[in-house]
This record gives structure tokens, sequence and C-alpha cells, in this order.
């Protein structure tokens, strides 16, 4: 089984995505953008959020949701450091000493953490070995129709630093000024997990695990999608730039083999997704489609398909 979801939500007055600090002022991820105006096309920069910000978010969630289950996660990945075997180092943690077989280094990951069985590694040593991420996702990018109204402006703030009676004013600066970039937009990303690989061998396509183990971890993997979603938790700088607004629509699509929604980014994103599914059926593929749009939560639509999925003894 196959799930992708495109999300849409707003942001105004966010950080979550910072790149660099140059002296006092700290700006944010901005990425050049293809857009279409009176007919010609022109690049503009606009505040975007990584992927690879969006992943260790719900890499995150899914160390705290495959704990809560009893699952197993490495020591370096509870601590949100996802390293991932890179190396001797880390691998000798999980294995002592280091199997010659590539197959059994994978299979000794795998077992020992839910995170990088999902999420994958890359062990670069000898006899390298190379686990593909049962997920993915993409930027975070403004949707194209209102792409030129999204905005990257920095704001001003002030540390104070206390001065006693006994100090010489000069000697210590009583304030220090400082910008962040705030992007305001609404943005749209794709995030797609391949249940099938859970569990399996990268290299020999085998079961390293037993099915109940499996199930498990395809379920957990779905709750820390829904648990980062419902409540917002990723990006950085959330104590202090929250973003102001929230989840506006959201589509996910389950297929037998890997389908992936139209971009959100585009404004007719649901009813093109639902073209393509309509050409699936007519190879016999069952499909399952759910959207949260206007009267309708996300929550309700991620709770939907997480009972399809039940339904049909994924986990």
């Amino acid at each position: 089984m196959f799930l992708s979801v495109g999300i849409r939500f707003e942001a105004n007055v966010e950080a979550l995505n910072m790149v660099e600090t140059a002296g006092n002022y700290t700006k944010h991820r901005r990425v050049p953008y293809l857009i279409e105006e009176n007919g010609k096309l022109k690049t503009v920069y606009v505040p975007a959020i990584s992927g690879e910000s969006l992943a260790h978010a719900y890499q995150e969630h899914l160390v705290n949701e495959a704990l809560s289950a009893g699952l197993p996660v490495c020591d370096d990945c509870r601590r949100g450091e996802f390293y991932k075997s890179m190396n001797k180092i880390h691998l000798e943690k999980k294995v002592s000493p280091i199997p010659d077989d590539p197959k059994e280094i994978e299979e000794a990951i795998v077992k020992a953490c839910v995170v990088e069985d999902v999420g994958g590694f890359l062990y670069a040593e000898k006899p390298p070995v190379r686990r593909s991420s049962a997920f993915q996702v993409s930027y975070a990018l403004p949707v194209k129709s209102v792409a030129l109204f999204a905005t990257s402006e920095p704001q001003l703030h002030a540390r104070h630093a206390q001065i006693d009676a006994s100090s010489k004013k000069g000697n210590v600066s009583e304030q220090m000024i400082y910008y962040v970039e705030t992007g305001t937009a609404l943005y749209g990303f794709i995030f797609n997990l391949d249940l099938d690989a859970v569990g399996i061998s990268a290299i020999t396509s085998k079961p390293i695990l037993d099915d109940n183990e499996i199930k498990k971890r395809r379920e957990v993997s779905l709750k820390a999608l829904f648990r980062m979603l419902s409540s917002s938790q990723f990006g950085a700088k959330l104590s202090r730039f929250f973003p102001v607004g929230g989840i506006t629509e959201l589509i996910v699509t389950v297929t037998e083999h890997p389908f992936v929604v139209t971009s959100p980014i585009y404004d007719d994103y649901i009813e093109r997704t639902k073209r393509r599914l309509n050409i699936l059926k007519n190879f016999g593929e069952e499909i399952f489609i759910t959207i949260a749009k206007e009267d309708r939560v996300a929550e309700e639509a991620l709770k939907e398909a997480i009972d399809y999925l039940n339904e049909k003894g994924v986990f």
C-alpha cells in the first residue's frame, strides 16, 4: 500500500526554516520560483521550507510514537540526532563486531531502530549499505496563484543586558538589536509513505521482521504523520514565531502501488488527482481518496485514511 498526502497550510509571520546568520540578521530560506504572469514566465524568490526540515520533524514524531508503542529506537535517534548508522562508531552501538555481509548489517540496523527502518540510512564504510527512506517529503512552497503575495520581511527585536550600579556605562552593551526574517505564505507540500517497504529488506526484498512487528511499525509511521500535522510541530523557532494559520486543505490517497497526488501548489490539484485516479481504476487497481476542505478538518480525513488501512489489514 502506498499513501500520498497533499497539504496546504497558511503560515503568517513564521520562521520555520532559517538558513544563515550574517551579523545580527537571520535569513529565511528562499528559493527561485517560476510563475506565469500576463502570459509570460518569470522567476521570483519566495520563502520556502525544505524537505529536510519537514523530514526531521516527522522522524522526531516517529521516535515518540515508536517508544509509546514499545518499539525499538536507537540512542542517537532518541536524542533527535539522526546519524543513521553512517559509520562504524554509530553502527557498533547496534551490532558488534560489525558483520561483513551487507544483508546482516541491514538486518541489525532495521531490528534495532524503527527510525532507520522507515527513514532509511547510508552506512558509508566497507561494505557500504544503503537503505532508501520509506517516506518522501517535498519542499513546502507557496501556492502558485498567490506566490507573488508571499513575503519575507525582517522583524526588529532587541535583547537587553542587565547593568548594575558599579558597571561603567559603555563597557557593556545595554541592548543588542537583531533582525529575524519572517515568511508569510500559503504553502503546499507532499508527503508519501510506502507502507510495503517497512520491515522489508532493501537488498533481498524479503521480510526482516515478523508480520506483527511490521504492522506495529506501519501504524506508528501513520500516527507520527497524524501528530506532526495536527500539532503543527515542525520547523524552527516555534517558541517565538509559531506560525499564525493552519491547514486549509488536505488530500489523502491510498493505492496498491506508488501514486503521488498532484502537487497542492496548483489550484486544481484535487480535481487533477481525482482524474488521474479514475484512470488507475480502469487498470483494476483498488484506490482510496479522502479530502479535507471547507467545513471538514484535516484530522477527520487522516483518521478516515487510518481506518481504511486498518480495515485492509495493513496494521
